[in-house]
This record gives structure tokens, C-alpha cells and sequence, in this order.
């Protein structure tokens, strides 16, 4: 019986011993692997660092600024381009919608007037009359407001 009982503690202890040295080593390759993990997380933090740092730099005003006066050439807005909201069709469905490739409504046009070869003479009459003052006109209200 202790023949036995002997055979059985070696065989515990060996298969404890090549347990807790299988753990040890697997605790080993976790760590590394934790390490090279925790290695990277920190390289793409400083990698958001440095993105974040440049986005800002390349969205500075000033910088914006600069470019759109040198690359763009746009000019200041003049009062006869700006327009009143009276000035806006009431009717929506006096324009159509120009589809873009994805058929997305991008932008409307006017629905083309008949021809005045197409109405009556005196229809066609009418409809060439722009019931706009002139530009004329408008340049010398302007020019009476500024003084």
C-alpha cells in the first residue's frame, strides 16, 4: 500500500509541477502579449495626437483665409446681388429639380415660359413685360440711400 500510495504523491507532484510550469509560461506569453498591446494602444494615441494637432493647424481661420484669397479670387458681394425674401417664388412647383447622378435634388431650374410665337400676340406682349424696376433705377435709389 505505501508502494502504491508513493507511486500516486510522485504522479500528483509531476503533473503539479508540469501544471504550474505550463501556467507559468502561458502567464509569460499573456504578458508579452498585454505588452505589445498596451505598445500599440500608446502608438495610436500619439497618432490621434498628431492628427488632432495637424486638423487644427489646417483648419485655422487664418490659414483658411490665406488660401482663399490666394487660391480662390472671389470678390466682395455687391447690394444688387443680394436679394429680399419678397423676391422668392411663392409656388414651389414653378421650379424643377435637376437630379445629380445619385438622384439627389441639387438644384432647381425655372419651368421654361411658352414662346411668344406659341401664345396670341397680345399674351405674347405681356409676357415679354418684366415687371422689375430698371437696373438704372436701382443704382440711383442706392446711390440717394448712401447720401
Amino acid at each position: 500500500m505505501t508502494r502504491a500510495m508513493t507511486f500516486i504523491g510522485l504522479f500528483l507532484t509531476i503533473v503539479i509541477g508540469a501544471g504550474t510550469y505550463w501556467v507559468s509560461h502561458e502567464v509569460e506569453r499573456l504578458e508579452k502579449q498585454y505588452a505589445v498591446i498596451q505598445s500599440d494602444i500608446l502608438n495610436e494615441q500619439e497618432t490621434i495626437h498628431v492628427l488632432d494637432a495637424e486638423w487644427s493647424y489646417l483648419n485655422s481661420p487664418q490659414r483658411v483665409e490665406t488660401l482663399a484669397n490666394t487660391y480662390l479670387k472671389l470678390d466682395q458681394i455687391s447690394p444688387l446681388q443680394m436679394a429680399s425674401i419678397d423676391d422668392l417664388p411663392e409656388n414651389a412647383d414653378l421650379h424643377q429639380y435637376r437630379l445629380d447622378k445619385f438622384g439627389e435634388a441639387v438644384a432647381f431650374l425655372p419651368v421654361p415660359r411658352a414662346r411668344p410665337d406659341e401664345l396670341a400676340p397680345d399674351e405674347a406682349a405681356e409676357a415679354m413685360i418684366i415687371n422689375s424696376p430698371s437696373l438704372a433705377a436701382t443704382r440711383s435709389d442706392a446711390q440717394e440711400g448712401m447720401e
